[in-house]
């Protein structure tokens, strides 16, 4: 099989995720129609979707991550500026939204999103100028 892209992982972490969560909804929603033998059936099933699910994260975590250099130097530079406007600026509403930018990029980070990362440091760059 070919290596998957990291999008392609995070779809399907996506899929699994959702149909775990299906069976689980299913098995809640008809609980008195199953026997228990069905029901605990049904709930091992969701746990090895919903751990399918967290390995195909963790996949497209290590995929994305793989070209991180480009991005973990933007992340330098914005940080770095961030830090000197802090020290320099009197106006308090500029830092709390520098601080709260600073936040969502950690969150970002944390979450290894791309897309996410993309987006708080862009968020970041515009709120260190």
């Amino acid at each position: 099989m070919a290596t998957l892209s990291a999008a392609q992982a995070r779809d399907l972490a996506r899929l699994y995720h959702e149909l775990a969560t299906t069976l689980g909804r299913y098995r809640f929603d008809n609980w008195d129609d199953l026997t228990k033998a069905r029901r605990a059936s049904i709930e091992a099933i969701e746990r090895s979707l919903l751990s399918a699910s967290s390995d195909f994260t963790v996949i497209a975590i290590n995929l994305a991550l793989d070209d991180v250099d480009p991005v973990l130097k933007r992340i330098k530079r914005v940080t770095k500026r961030m830090t000197a406007a802090v020290k320099k600026l009197k106006r308090t509403d500029k830092v709390i939204r520098m601080a709260e930018a600073a936040v969502k990029l950690t969150g970002a980070i944390l979450s290894g999103a791309p897309s996410a990362i993309a987006s708080a440091l862009d968020e970041a760059i515009r709120a260190s100028k």
